[in-house]
C-alpha cells in the first residue's frame, strides 16, 4: 500500500510541477518471454503491457540456460513471434545456446578447435537472426526463491576462454554482451538471506578479479552488467559499481527496479524515492546506464519481477534532470544497441 501511495504522489507531483514527461520514449533493454508462453498471444499481451506503461521498445532474450536444461530458447524462436510488430521489439541471442555451451566447457581443457567452433557458432547466431546483442549470458547466477525451487545455480569463470572468444566476436560485430553476474568480491560463505534457495553452494568463490580481467581483455567489447539497483548478495553497492565504471570504460549497466528497500544495492527506497548516492552515480556516468526490467512476459506468468518493475521506470525517470532522464530512458540504449528511430507509443 505504501508503494502504491508513493507512486500516486509522484504522478501528482510531476503533473503539478510540469516535470513529468509522459511522452518520453522508454526502451526496456532486458526482458523475457516465459518459456511456456512462446506464442503470438503472449507477444500481443506484451505489446498491451508496453502500451500500458509507456514502454516504446523492448529487447527480448532468453534467460541464461543452464547446461543440460531445457529452460531456455534462442533468437530464432523469438524472431518469428516479433516480426509482425515492426519497431516494437529487438532480439538478443545466446542465452539459450551459447550460455549452456560455456557453462558445460571445462575452462582448463578448452582447445583451439573448441574456440574456433564456438566463434563460428556465435557468428552464425548473429548473422542469421539479426540480433542486437548477445544475452542473457551468465557467469554467476544464484538460485532465487522468487524464481521457484527449481531455479538453477550457475557459475563459471568470468574470464572463461569461451567468454573471451565471445568478447572478440562481440567487439568485431559491434554487439554488446548482456551479462548477469552476482558479484562475489572474494571467497565468502553464502549469506543466510531469505531470498536464496538452499540449493546454492555453502561457499562462494570470488569472481570480481576474473570479471575485471574479462572487461580488460578487449576494450572494444561493450559489456552490460544486468540488474543494477537490485542484487541478491548485497555486494553490488554504488561504491563498488563506481570503482568498476571508473576502471573499465567498456562497462555499462542496466537498471532493474522491482522493489524499494533499505539495502544500498537497491536504487529506490521503501517510498520509491531515488537514493541520493544513486543519483550521484547516474550523474557521474550519464552515458553508461540503460533500463532493464527483467520482467517475464506471458499469459498468467507469476515468476520474477512483475508490472511494478515497469511502473517504476517512470517513477525513477521523473526524479532525474530531463537530460539525464532522456539518456537513461532511451538515448544510451539507442547508441549501445544501434537501434533505429523509435515509434510513438
Amino acid at each position: 500500500m505504501v508503494r502504491v501511495i508513493a507512486a500516486i504522489c509522484f504522478v501528482l507531483w510531476g503533473a503539478a510541477t510540469g516535470t513529468m514527461a509522459a511522452d518520453r520514449a522508454i526502451i526496456d533493454t532486458h526482458a523475457h518471454i516465459e518459456l511456456q508462453s512462446l506464442t503470438g498471444a503472449a507477444i500481443e499481451a506484451t505489446v498491451e503491457r508496453m502500451r500500458k506503461f509507456g514502454i516504446t521498445h523492448t529487447i527480448l532474450m532468453s534467460p541464461p540456460r543452464p547446461p543440460g536444461s531445457r529452460f531456455g530458447y534462442e533468437a530464432d524462436d523469438l524472431r518469428g513471434l516479433t516480426d509482425r510488430y515492426a519497431g516494437r521489439f529487438s532480439v538478443a541471442g545466446g542465452g539459450g545456446g551459447l550460455n549452456a555451451h560455456i557453462g558445460d566447457a571445462n575452462p582448463q581443457s578448452v582447445t583451439d578447435a573448441d574456440r574456433g567452433r564456438f566463434r563460428e557458432r556465435a557468428q552464425a547466431l548473429a548473422r542469421n537472426n539479426g540480433i542486437v546483442a548477445f544475452g542473457e549470458l551468465t557467469v554467476s547466477h544464484l538460485s532465487l526463491r522468487g524464481m521457484g525451487e527449481q531455479h538453477a545455480y550457475q557459475a563459471s569463470p568470468p574470464d572463461h576462454p569461451l567468454m573471451l572468444v565471445l568478447a572478440d566476436v562481440a567487439a568485431a560485430l559491434k554487439l554488446p554482451i548482456d551479462l548477469h553476474i552476482d558479484l562475489v568480491p572474494e571467497d565468502m560463505d553464502l549469506p543466510k538471506f531469505p531470498n536464496l534457495n538452499p540449493s546454492n553452494p555453502a561457499r562462494l568463490q570470488g569472481n570480481q578479479a576474473a570479471f575485471e580481467r574479462l572487461l580488460a581483455y578487449n576494450r572494444d567489447a561493450k559489456i552490460i552488467w544486468a540488474h543494477a539497483g537490485n542484487d541478491p548478495l548485497r555486494t553490488r553497492n554504488p561504491q563498488v559499481q563506481r570503482g568498476l565504471l571508473e576502471r573499465h570504460p567498456n562497462l555499462y549497466m542496466s537498471v532493474r527496479l522491482t522493489v524499494g528497500a533499505p539495502p544500498p544495492s537497491f536504487a529506490l527506497d521503501g517510498e520509491l524515492k531515488l537514493k541520493p548516492f544513486w543519483l550521484e552515480l547516474f550523474k557521474a556516468f550519464p552515458e553508461r546506464f540503460v533500463l532493464g526490467s527483467d520482467v517475464f512476459h506471458g499469459v498468467g506468468v507469476q515468476r520474477g519481477p512483475q508490472e511494478g518493475a515497469l511502473a517504476n521506470f517512470r517513477i525513477l525517470l521523473d526524479q532525474l534532470p530531463p537530460e539525464l532522464a532522456d539518456n537513461i530512458a532511451y538515448r544510451n540504449a539507442q547508441r549501445l544497441f544501434n537501434l533505429p528511430a523509435l515509434p510513438a507509443n
